[in-house]
């Protein structure tokens, strides 16, 4: 059996908004940071998903895993993507001692890799990751990022996400 493709996921901008935009009285536009509901998107994400379901394993990428246990995570989402939800990013090992997840060499980008050293090191095939910020990928590692640019709701982000699933898991 072939091992399994990570799929790292981030929450805030990706599966629901990060800011909430309204018009104030003069017509100017002004963003107030988004207070629910959480996670609108992830029935989204579970369509986009389900064709490779059986093929990927979720790893959270999302400040949300750092301050809550998989198993609250796993009951925020829909069944189908719960029970590929394997682990995060924030490991264990790292998060006491001289390695500050906080530093500015913290990137997602780093800490991906971190992850994939530490519990993959016998995988070399290919790993995605959908978030809405992409400046700690670097130029030759953008084609493992799906640009969440406006949310799992923006339909270019839906295609580009399926367009990259079919091509990194095509038989």
């Amino acid at each position: 059996m072939a091992p399994l493709m990570p799929f790292f996921l981030d929450f805030d901008g990706t599966l629901h908004p990060i800011w909430t935009f309204k018009k104030d009285c003069r017509g100017r536009e002004t963003a107030k940071p988004y207070t629910g509901p959480w996670l609108i998107e992830a029935p989204t994400l579970e369509a986009i998903l389900a064709p490779y379901s059986d093929r990927i394993e979720i790893i959270i990428s999302s400040w949300w895993a750092y301050t809550r246990s998989l198993e609250q995570i796993r009951a925020l989402l829909p069944p189908a993507l719960a029970i590929r939800v394997v682990d995060s990013i924030w490991l264990p090992e790292l998060r006491a001692g001289s390695n500050d997840y906080r530093s500015h060499f913290a990137t997602r980008y780093n800490c991906i890799g971190a992850w994939l050293k530490r519990r993959r090191s016998y995988y070399s095939g290919p790993w995605l990751a959908l978030d809405d910020d992409g400046d700690s990928f670097p130029e030759d590692q953008r084609e493992h990022l799906v640009l969440a640019w406006g949310t799992l709701a923006n339909p270019v982000v839906q295609s580009n996400l399926a367009e990259r699933l079919k091509k990194v898991l095509a038989p």
